[in-house]
């Protein structure tokens, strides 16, 4: 995994945040204000980029982070509130604990992510792949996960109070906390 501090590049009159080649966060609201390397509020994302990338303990609340290319990237301890990762590739990702409190994640490539105690509440990952993915002490309360595939994905002890499972598919090798009712699956 790539490690580097990210770098803020301010012109006379800053518009974003640069974190190095083209990948650039454009701040919404196009004020002057100064961030440090951790709290990118309120940005857009331009271009794929951040395979690999560590971004461990970063703010990136309410991004749009729509079809990025996060491979492998380390985003543990990260604040991805209400953020939009819609068709993102986080294939192989480390997310510990990180907050994904009502953030879209619909379509997104979870697949062989550790999710261990990450804040999935509210969260959408309608559609979305979790093949194989470590959601082990996860909350995702009130989440939706029509149609996710769990093939293989290690739920063991998650809290999955009032989310939607319908339609989603899972396999023998699914691991379900202790206790979980199987008739919530039907579809």
């Amino acid at each position: 995994m790539k490690k580097g501090k990210l770098l803020l590049n301010w012109q006379k009159e800053p518009v974003g945040v640069h974190l190095g080649g083209n990948t650039v966060f454009i701040i919404k609201n196009q004020q002057k204000q100064f961030f440090s390397d951790k709290q990118m509020l309120t940005c857009f994302y331009q271009e794929n980029g951040l395979q690999d990338a560590d971004l461990t303990d970063a703010v990136l609340c309410r991004a749009n982070l729509t079809g990025a290319n996060l491979k492998g990237a380390c985003l543990t301890g990260a604040n991805l509130k209400g953020a939009c990762l819609t068709g993102a590739d986080l294939t192989g990702a480390y997310l510990y604990g990180v907050n994904l409190i009502e953030a879209n994640l619909e379509g997104v490539n979870l697949e062989g992510a550790v999710l261990t105690g990450a804040k999935l509440t509210g969260a959408n990952l309608t559609g979305s792949v979790l093949t194989g993915a470590n959601l082990r002490n996860a909350i995702l309360y009130r989440a939706n996960l029509y149609c996710a595939n769990l093939e293989g994905a290690d739920l063991y002890n998650a809290f999955l109070n009032f989310a939607n499972l319908y339609g989603t598919n899972h396999d023998k090798n699914t691991i379900w906390p202790t206790g979980f009712n199987k008739s919530r699956l039907s579809s």
